[in-house]
């Protein structure tokens, strides 16, 4: 089972090049911005934000690019998920399972699972294959590992997700005033 978790390296990374570079006598040179940008960038191991947002985030990602129109699991596997309220700790589970064409409860055994719990003030991710092809689960890990440290989208071959922008919220009165267009008042 890989776990994910908040690791504060980042910024000790990036001031070890600065000093690094300043250490260096034959060569003065301070690293590049991109040098800089990628030290200070988050690492695939970094989960960013509460239960609750990482759980958002993976679970828009799985619907999303797995059982999307053209998703690799849309076809012959069904999306399962829990999850408690954020007032409770934002534990949650997602569980994909084999689709199982000749029962009546189409969940048949499970295949992937991908448990996120509180830890400290962010959360930590657990992702487990329990029997898909290797080559999908390790995409699908990196995939939860991106969400998880809070990338959006999907990766080469799934659908092209990404996020909108929510719509802005109108003042009651125009609101009614769009409803009641065309009716007799």
């Amino acid at each position: 089972m890989a776990r994910l978790g908040l690791k504060s390296r980042s910024i000790g990374a990036a001031a070890s090049l600065l000093v690094g570079a300043c250490a260096n006598a034959s060569a003065p040179t301070l690293p590049t911005l991109p040098e800089i940008a990628a030290a200070l960038s988050l690492n695939e191991d970094e989960v960013v934000g509460s239960p609750t947002e990482v759980y958002a985030r993976v679970a828009r990602g799985a619907m999303s690019c797995w059982f999307g129109t053209a998703g690799p699991l849309k076809p012959n596997h069904i999306y399962h998920a829990q999850a408690e309220p954020a007032s409770q700790g934002g534990k949650s589970e997602i569980v994909i399972h084999e689709r199982d064409r000749t029962s009546e409860n189409p969940k048949g055994l499970r295949v992937f699972r991908v448990s996120i719990e509180p830890k400290d003030e962010t959360a930590s991710v657990a992702i487990e294959n329990l029997k898909l092809p290797e080559t999908l689960a390790k995409s699908m890990d990196g995939d939860v590992r991106r969400w998880a440290a809070g990338a959006i989208g999907c990766t080469k071959g799934g659908n092209d997700w990404s996020p909108q922008a929510p719509e802005p919220q109108d003042d009651p009165d125009t609101w009614k005033s769009r409803t009641n267009k065309g009716r007799a008042t």
